[in-house]
């Protein structure tokens, strides 16, 4: 039976198999041809299978490659463009019943009712605090954060001069309030407009926004909740993907009065592998917004930071719960806060690339404003009459605009796919052993008739047993003696060759 099966595996070799080595082994040759080809085989075969450990071992390594494409386009839609005051509360909007209820909180006065900086303030507030009744005033637990927020922020109406997209006069229409840590903002191309967002066809200057804008450096109050910011005078601005959320405060740039600050941008789309070959974020990850980014976590994780840990929520996180009263904003809220973004917290907002993200880099330059010519323009103005004083402390004019009506594309494709890793092995074992899928299918077969030959073989051998164990004693006597006639008979057969 050994023969038999070693016999039939080197015939299967020699006449069916196309493994060119296998045919050399098991040919007529001599011994020593057969042994050098049965060397070189099993050469050919371990070069052939570290091969294909390495290209497994790449494969599960999640590596990835790079493809940076510069597409020119037609036209391009533009940026959000979000602008804040530095300044978070107008002087001039504060009541008698706002100081009672927050100026202690903010750091305006102190228990006393004092101004704690009295030189930053004007006469007019100084003689307004003078007059106030605190007797006559009471704390309200139930006080609106929001609506003091909102009502001495800055207004669009005020804060915005003058403005022209594509050389054409834009209106409060265009923007969109937003709240942000400065209080606030207002974005130009928002996704919440009920208009269509604006685009471009051309780049330049001519083909951009220009934005004249007031920063009211008269009405600037400190406050102890604006932490980095109080020192700074001007805008403060981000460009930013339309439905994405801005972030100001950390993420913005800022552009200063008495200059004229020109932005040229660019449109890049990024695009990166999920998990395992990155970690990064996919849309649907967030509970408050709809498209994910890193600003869109940060400000999700910041709000959480501080519902659990004051129950309330400042007025510029989203959410549902209730936003928090003037000391619990400043006592706690406030606190966590700078907690998260300076990365104090136990647990750290760890925020993740976003697989498709559009970004806008760009480039700015500044130049001086000629404050008595810009006076003369608004000289026979109704509505503004700027000094060329005014204008260096308070004016600021900015202008954003595409420097190439182009968009790079960013693309992360997988080093080594399913069908590359089978052409990687294909092409070794044709280069090495000379098969194919077609040769794996002969290997199979000849297993699967060798299987159930030997199979067959063993049903045929267990019923012969069993048909001997069934005949009676006389029977088997018989078929012995038979057996024995035949033995003898075969003696026979072979005296008469002899």
């Amino acid at each position: 039976m050994g023969c038999y099966k070693r016999c039939h595996l080197v015939e299967w070799a020699r006449d069916v198999s196309d493994l060119h080595g296998l045919k050399h082994v098991a040919g007529s040759g001599g011994v020593l041809r057969r042994l050098i080809w049965a060397v070189v085989t099993l050469a050919a075969l371990g070069f052939f299978l570290y091969q294909t450990a390495l290209s497994f071992i790449s494969f599960f390594e999640w590596n990835h490659v790079t493809k940076v494409d510069i597409n020119y386009a037609d036209e391009l839609e533009f940026p959000a463009v979000t602008l804040c005051n530095f300044n978070k509360y107008r002087e001039s909007a504060w009541t008698e019943r706002d100081l009672k209820n927050v100026g202690t909180h903010l750091g305006i006065i102190d228990e006393d009712h004092n101004l704690i900086n009295p030189h930053l303030y004007t006469d007019e507030f100084k003689q307004n605090l003078a007059a106030v009744n605190w007797t006559a005033l009471e704390v309200e637990e139930d006080y609106d954060m929001t609506e003091f927020t909102n009502r001495t922020g800055h207004q669009l109406d005020e804060m915005i001069v003058e403005c022209t997209w594509k050389g054409s006069p834009c209106n409060s229409q265009d923007f969109h309030h937003v709240f942000s840590h400065l209080g606030n903002c207002y974005t130009f191309n928002h996704v919440e407009l009920d208009q269509d967002r604006h685009s471009t066809i051309s780049a330049g200057a001519a083909n951009g926004l220009k934005l004249t804008l007031n920063i009211q450096e008269e009405e600037y109050t400190p406050s102890n909740d604006l932490d980095g910011a109080a020192e700074d005078a001007g805008i403060k601005w981000m460009l930013h993907h339309p439905s994405e959320p801005p972030y100001v405060k950390e993420l913005g740039f800022g552009a200063g009065p008495g200059h004229h600050t020109f932005v040229a941008t660019r449109h890049e789309q990024i695009s990166s592998l999920p998990f395992p070959y990155t970690m990064c974020e996919e849309d649907g990850s967030l509970k408050y917004f709809d498209h994910y980014s890193i600003q869109a976590c940060r400000i999700e994780c910041e709000t959480d930071l501080v519902v659990d840990q004051c129950g309330c929520r400042l007025v510029e996180q989203p959410g549902t719960a209730p936003v928090c009263n003037p000391a619990e904003s400043h006592e706690c809220a406030h606190v966590v806060l700078v907690q998260a973004v300076t990365g104090e917290t136990e647990s750290s907002c760890d925020c993740k690339s976003p697989c498709e993200l559009e970004v806008y880099p760009f480039t700015t330059t500044n130049v001086k404003l000629r404050a008595n010519f810009i006076e003369t323009i608004y000289s026979n103005s109704t509505t503004h009459n700027f000094t060329a004083e005014y204008i260096e402390n308070n004016l600021v004019l900015l202008s954003i605009y595409f420097e190439a009506l182009n968009h790079e594309v960013i693309e992360q494709l997988p080093e080594m796919t399913v069908f590359t890793i089978l052409a990687t092995l294909g092409g070794n074992f044709g280069l090495f052993l000379g098969g194919s899928v077609l040769t794996v299918m002969q290997l199979l077969e000849y297993l699967f008739d060798e299987v159930t030959a030997s199979c067959a073989s063993k049903g045929s051998s267990n019923r012969v047993g069993d048909s001997r164990a069934n005949l009676t004693g006389k029977e088997k006597d018989v078929e012995n003696a038979e057996d024995g006639i035949s033995i003898i008979d075969m003696g026979k057969d072979k005296s008469k060759d002899r």
